[in-house]
């Protein structure tokens, strides 16, 4: 076949209709992109493109003939949300050991972090309601009741910390920015 100007749209064309554009989307896109950017130029550059044109088209020719034969060319293959995130690919299967790693990491974290927290000092005068004083306290019942719970808290602090550092950087918006052209909110009386 000639990459010429009028050639390669209906090639393509044909294909999309033979439902021949779904073995490999992005391929096909990419020759579709490659199409019109060799028809917006004339002389060599041109000639170039169509020499790559030319190639790449072959190439997906030779992927159309290697495919196995359908019933139905052009029925589209049932895809669930379920399909996405989740590949079936033998190449990477499921690791139990990675869960267990991942079970032991967490906890081995949270055992630190309690560690290091705990092993600064409270101040020994401080009143029943002292920041302080309730974190110790706190973190200590809650890793004595539900070990569980405490490493899901800490989890949580920590993206709450990770968005604190986010927003000081100005990578996120801080609270008080307002969208362009929004008013502010008023604090009503109450």
């Amino acid at each position: 076949m000639a990459a010429d100007g009028h050639a390669t749209p209906a090639q393509l064309q044909r294909w999309r209709t033979q439902g021949h554009d779904r073995i490999d989307p992005v391929h096909f896109a990419f020759l579709e992109a490659l199409q019109q950017r060799a028809h917006a130029h004339d002389g060599a550059l041109r000639r170039v493109l169509d020499a790559r044109m030319q190639v790449l088209l072959d190439a997906y020719a030779a992927r159309i003939e290697s495919q196995p034969a359908t019933a139905d060319a052009t029925a589209r293959p049932a895809v669930t949300l379920s399909d996405l995130p989740a590949p079936r690919n033998a190449d990477y299967p499921q690791l139990p050991a990675l869960a267990e790693f991942r079970s032991m990491w967490a906890s081995l974290r949270t055992e630190s972090q309690v560690r290091q927290t705990l092993a600064q000092e409270a101040p020994s005068d401080s009143g029943p309601l002292n920041s302080s004083m309730l974190v110790h306290r706190t973190l200590g019942w809650m890793g004595e009741v539900s070990p569980g719970y405490l490493q899901h808290f800490l989890a949580y602090v920590d993206n709450l910390a990770w968005l604190d550092t986010l927003q000081q950087r100005g990578t996120l918006p801080s609270r008080d920015s307002a969208a362009p052209g929004a008013k502010p909110r008023r604090r009503t009386a109450r």
